[in-house]
């Protein structure tokens, strides 16, 4: 019989805290363990599969993994997600449905989208024929003979055009996810000379050396945080401006909460839509008017903050994030130097500007920051950031992307890693 472990609970945002997990389990497995990185946090012996977790109040990326057992202690399935690092807006599994034999009866398409957006198209196959899905995202399975493997293919098409994809590959007791891809990841370069192959340029945390396909400077993403109601204003004059080919975008600090089904939760931020640096400056772009705040509409700079460096991290891309202070009450669920630590851990640079001097209050919470108050120290935080995002440049590593996170760099090939993501 087949063994299967599916998250129902699934994190696509921001985790930490309390939250309760559903597992769907299915085939011979007797209990499921649950471990949060090297930490068991839950042992389930009968359905429901369900358990309350404490994910901590540290913002790092991790794995939440389920790993099912049979009677006789045997490891025979496992499901895992990565928690606090991008994730797509989409996702879904492939859950199996037991018959009376040995071999699965049936599927069901099991999806969750950030926004609760529905998918309007699905489509699976069995070995490259098609399988007819109901309404519910179910399909019946032919008779499978499994001493040969299957692969199962699915894909879901959502309304706001977003399609997610997923392959799952059967045979005997076992059934796993199938392929791999490369991880892009941000390296700082700190001499202009590099060898002519950059494998033996990064090394994983076991001390091997990482495949690394190619190194790349692509286009550079800025996302600036600040009250929507300015309450500042910057000074102006003969500034210094970003590289060509840099894009601009705004996170506004209002959270908006979205609830879909089972799974926690999320508050997303609304952003502007991306502007390139040639049509605008910085300088315009940072001062622009943003939408009415209303008075019992709270700010979540810090929460903000680390949303804007998940975004920044997401996607094939050199970034920064920049934080223009406010003289408002912050009331983020997270404390500022924990965001900023977070923003470290995923290799995103983070500024924040202090427009008034004195600085408002509580902006010491945020560690280091800039003094813009005048022409010339608003021309020197401005320059930091273009220096920054001229140094990166995104490396493509054969590993996953929590190991990406902590690997090293050989130091005679040029470069540095930025991510300071801790075991």
């Amino acid at each position: 019989m087949n063994a299967q472990i599916v998250f129902l609970t699934l994190f696509l945002g921001i985790v930490g805290g309390v939250h309760p997990v559903s597992l769907e389990v299915s085939g011979p497995v007797k209990t499921v363990r649950m471990m949060l990185g090297e930490r068991e946090v839950a042992v389930l012996t009968q359905p429901p599969w369900r358990a309350t977790i404490e994910m901590g109040r540290t913002l790092v990326p991790r794995e939440l993994t389920a790993i099912g057992f049979d009677a006789q202690g045997k490891e025979i399935a496992r499901a895992t997600q990565i928690l606090n690092l991008p994730r797509p807006v989409a996702e879904f599994d492939i859950a199996l449905e037991q018959g009376a034999v040995e071999a699965p009866a049936g599927l069901t398409l099991r999806w969750r989208h950030l926004l609760g957006t529905r998918p309007d198209k699905a489509k699976a196959s069995l070995d490259g024929k098609p399988l007819a899905l109901d309404r519910k995202l179910h399909a019946r399975l032919p008779k499978l003979n499994l001493e040969t493997p299957h692969v199962i293919s699915a894909e879901l098409r959502f309304d706001d055009g977003f399609v997610a994809r997923r392959e799952l590959v059967i045979e005997s007791i076992r059934s796993d996810t199938v392929g791999t891809q490369l991880t892009p990841i941000v390296v700082r370069e700190t001499a202009a000379q590099h060898p002519p192959s950059w494998d033996g340029c990064l090394i994983s945390p076991s001390g091997r050396a990482v495949r690394t396909a190619a190194v790349e400077t692509p286009r550079a993403v800025v996302i600036v945080v600040r009250d929507p109601n300015r309450d500042f204003s910057l000074p102006k004059g003969d500034l210094p401006s970003l590289d060509k080919g840099t894009v601009l975008r705004m996170l506004w600090p209002v959270g908006r909460r979205y609830d879909a089904d089972q799974n926690p939760a999320s508050f997303l931020f609304p952003p502007s839509s991306d502007v390139n640096v040639e049509k605008t400056s910085f300088l315009r772009f940072v001062s622009v008017r943003g939408p009415v705040l209303l008075s019992d509409e709270p700010l979540q700079l810090a929460d903000a903050v680390a949303a804007a460096g998940v975004q920044a991290a997401t996607g094939v891309q050199r970034r920064a994030v920049v934080l223009v202070l406010s003289r408002k009450r912050d009331e983020s669920t997270h404390a500022p130097r924990e965001v900023r630590r977070y923003l470290a851990s995923i290799g995103v640079p983070l500024f924040v500007w202090s427009p008034t001097a004195p600085p408002p209050p509580r902006a010491e919470t945020w560690g280091e920051f800039d003094d813009v108050s005048t022409t010339e120290k608003l021309g020197q935080a401005i320059e930091r950031i273009r220096r920054a995002l001229a140094e990166q440049r995104i490396a493509w590593v054969d590993v996953d992307p929590l190991t990406a996170l902590r690997l090293k760099a050989n130091e005679s090939c040029g470069i540095e890693t930025s991510a300071r993501a801790e075991p």
